[in-house]
């Protein structure tokens, strides 16, 4: 059950001389299914959060809450509400289209199960999607979220790829998804999503990730633990290093990785992935300090189990790289 108050707030201020008005609107929602502390709050932190109702007060004894705020942002809290206030979650689609040219959705995610499996693709959504209105509904694995169409597009696309059950063999194959909105450093704007085959452990992930962010220059990229995922954005040629570097690391043990050079399509700008075997952490460790200290090569860092070194530079700077290695013997190669 709901209800509204209108309430008019004379604001004073002087704008050619003219005195304008605006209006605070009062929403009520009572919730039919029960409810813990926990889905209070977090019925509490999405209104104000995505809905954007800054006023929000509730009686947890009857599970009713009272908020007011901008009128669009009151209509989108009373239209979400009841979308949620269910025990389970449904495959309709739930779409809002807001006065200001927000697109609200609610999505259910029964194939997110844990608590990490949520709060990663929540990290997910707001660092590569850039959605900063989100949030959860923990009891019915219900997503809520609010932006611009472009942005709620590769939203649902992300949420698509995550929310599947879980196959023995899942598809590796990277999915691509075209991003609309600004230019990504105006370079092209492009999605992957990769099912990692090999590099599965939580320190094998981490390290892929680690090698996108400071040798790719990828800094929109996270991990989806649960299903051995990355999810990245970028420029399409910050993308194509990304995906070479990925499918040269994500090799079964002693696989050959083929070509070990990636020469960028403009510029001095060259990527080489060196290998080794039988090697102690401690000397990957003094190679990658070395490079950085004596060679001055900045973009480098190491995978350690399989042993890799990660280089970028120009092709002076790879070359002193190889001949640094050469010298000190370090079984790279």
């Amino acid at each position: 059950m709901k209800t509204r108050i209108i309430v008019a707030i004379l604001a004073c201020s002087v704008i050619s001389h003219a005195q304008l008005s605006s209006k605070t609107v009062t929403g009520t929602y009572h919730f039919a299914t029960p409810q813990t502390a926990q889905g209070l709050q977090e019925a509490a932190t999405v209104i104000k959060s995505v809905a954007a109702a800054p006023q929000v007060s509730s009686d947890p004894s009857t599970a009713t809450f009272t908020f007011s705020g901008p009128t669009e942002a009151v209509d989108f809290a009373e239209w979400m509400l009841p979308r949620i206030d269910k025990t389970a979650g449904d495959n309709a689609v739930h779409e809002y289209a807001l006065p200001s040219g927000d697109i609200g959705r609610v999505n259910f995610v029964p194939n997110v199960q844990t608590p990490q499996d949520m709060q990663e693709l929540l990290t997910v959504l707001r660092t590569v999607a850039d959605v900063q209105k989100i949030f959860t509904f923990t009891s019915n694995h219900a997503i809520i979220l609010r932006g611009p169409a472009w942005e709620v597009a590769f939203a649902e696309w992300i949420i698509d790829q995550v929310n599947q059950p879980k196959q023995q063999k899942p598809d590796t194959n990277p999915r691509e998804f075209t991003v609309g909105g600004p230019d990504y450093r105006g370079m092209g704007h492009g999605a992957r999503f990769n099912l990692l085959a090999n590099m599965t452990s939580p320190l094998q992930m981490q390290e892929v990730l680690t090698v996108l962010r400071t040798v790719a220059d990828v800094q929109k990229v996270f991990i989806y633990s649960s299903s051995h995922a990355l999810i990245l954005r970028a420029g399409d040629s910050d993308l194509q290093l990304a995906e070479w570097i990925i499918q040269r690391l994500d090799l079964p043990a002693g696989q050959s990785s083929g070509p070990t050079t990636f020469t960028a399509s403009s510029g001095d700008d060259v990527t080489r992935i060196f290998h080794a075997s039988n090697v102690t952490p401690q000397l990957v460790q003094t190679v990658v300090t070395g490079l950085r200290t004596e060679v001055k090569v900045r973009k480098v860092f190491p995978t350690m189990a399989p042993a890799n070194i990660v280089v970028r530079g120009t092709t002076d700077q790879i070359a002193a790289a190889m001949k640094w290695m050469t010298s000190h013997n370090t079984l790279f190669e």
